[in-house]
């Protein structure tokens, strides 16, 4: 991934600030930015977290990483497609269970697990 996060660092050359943090040299520094695994990309904007992803990750989430930091604001989609249907996965099943039994908490669990797993797309 380092191949990667450079490159598209130098992309951003001039207009993004970029560091490259060792959490074994430096444990305070990782620490002070509540790192918890590795490895972890942190979008600052006039100094505050706009935006973190932890592990492996696309070239496309990587370049947003950088734009957050740009723009200061967070991307869409933050949730991997796993993630999503999971979550979707759920209201379905609580949407079955509500027309079988017809109880009305279950509609409102189907609601609120739907709103749960698309509202990173509509939060902006």
């Amino acid at each position: 991934m380092r191949p990667t996060v450079n490159k598209i660092a130098e992309s951003f050359e001039g207009r993004v600030g970029f560091r490259e943090v060792d959490s074994v040299q430096e444990p305070e520094t990782a620490a002070s930015h509540n790192v918890k695994g590795v490895p972890t990309l942190i979008s600052f904007h006039d100094g505050n977290v706009v935006r973190r992803v932890v592990g492996a990750r696309s070239d496309s989430e990587i370049e947003d990483v950088f734009t957050a930091a740009l723009t200061g604001i967070g991307s869409r989609g933050s949730l991997t497609r796993t993630d999503r249907v999971l979550r979707l996965g759920i209201a379905t099943v609580f949407a079955i269970a509500a027309v079988m039994s017809g109880q009305l908490i279950l509609w409102i669990l189907a609601a609120g697990a739907t709103a749960f797993a698309l509202w990173d797309l509509v939060k902006e």
